[in-house]
């Protein structure tokens, strides 16, 4: 029994990429959704809640090698919005940071992005809504739990 829904999770989990891409549908020339169009979105997100990282660790978080960060790095050092610093405890490990600017270009994404999201979703009817953020609620509970996990095993 379980192992036949671990399958059908896996499976829904293949599809839910795809799904919630259509939450931020619309106008493809709509600025609000460039951001979100490239990793720099999400290199952003990920400096923001972990604060200071060396590039491996952000690009084994979005499985991204390493030859394939430099780029996205220097194009938003580019931008203003990361720069590089030497860490504190071994001046051989760089690590990229988010700056004013990346952090305030992420906030005003991250609204834009809700408005659109909240104007696809306004389609649904109160009950797929209500079911939309109960499902929600369940996976972020569920991936917390995953995250835990992690963090307690040695890479």
């Amino acid at each position: 029994m379980i192992q036949r829904q671990l399958d059908e999770i896996s499976e829904s989990a293949l599809l839910l990429f795809p799904l919630l891409k259509r939450l931020i549908k619309g106008d493809p020339n709509d600025p609000a959704r460039l951001p979100f169009r490239n990793q720099s979105y999400h290199i952003l997100r990920i400096l923001q809640k972990k604060g200071p990282l060396p590039m491996s660790a952000i690009g084994k978080r979005l499985t991204i090698a390493k030859q394939n960060m430099t780029p996205l790095i220097d194009k938003l050092m580019d931008d203003g919005l990361v720069e590089r610093r030497n860490d504190t405890s071994d001046r051989r490990v760089i690590n990229i940071v988010i700056t004013g600017r990346g952090t305030s270009f992420l906030r005003e994404s991250q609204l834009a992005l809700k408005k659109i999201i909240k104007a696809n979703l306004s389609e649904l009817g109160n009950e797929d809504i209500r079911s939309l953020d109960s499902a929600f609620k369940a996976i972020k509970a569920v991936v917390s739990k995953l995250e835990k996990k992690d963090r307690n095993t040695p890479d």
